[in-house]
């Protein structure tokens, strides 16, 4: 298991990639999808969006839990019917386990999944855009900011893989 650290939290407020507004990240996840480009969702808010607006993501990885608050039924809802193989596991606030990098890694390999996080799913990010294929979007929501769509490649691989390695043990 990893955690944040002060600077690895730090480095993490930064997006890496476009800070958008619902409707534009709404927009453009359909684009990619259209495109036949893989495209993973993490956190309840971003996917909500994105399958109340008929863009259907390839994995998603949430908690039920909108800043902290449970998520309303309407979103519950939604992501329950979200079809694909649906896998739950643990990982505190401020960590990545193993069995969150087993998840994300399963379901990047699959091509589709479900991932429901008892706990925090925020950190999923990092994983997912060091598994994803060149050529995915991964959206993740910024707090208080927007949704940042993510185009992975090999920059993008690094950086993830950078911060990742910066974690602490724990």
């Amino acid at each position: 298991m990893k955690k944040l650290t002060a600077e690895t939290r730090e480095a993490l407020k930064k997006p890496f990639g476009r800070l958008l507004g619902t409707g534009e990240m709404v927009l453009e996840a359909g684009r990619a999808k259209k495109a036949g480009r893989m495209l993973v969702s993490i956190g309840d808010s971003c996917t909500f969006a994105m399958i109340s607006n008929g863009v259907s993501p390839d994995i998603v990885v949430y908690d039920e839990l909108c800043r902290r608050l449970p998520t309303g039924d309407d979103v519950r809802r939604a992501l329950s019917a979200f079809d694909g193989q649906y896998v739950r596991v643990k990982n505190p606030a401020g960590h990545i386990t193993d069995e969150l990098l087993a998840a994300v890694a399963a379901a990047v390999a699959d091509g589709k999944g479900k991932i429901l996080v008892d706990g925090e799913e925020d950190l999923a990010a990092l994983p997912a855009m060091m598994d994803a294929p060149d050529g995915a979007i991964v959206v993740y929501g910024q707090p208080e900011e927007g949704a940042v769509l993510v185009e992975v490649d090999k920059a993008v691989k690094e950086k993830a893989a950078k911060i990742f390695s910066e974690l602490e043990e724990g």
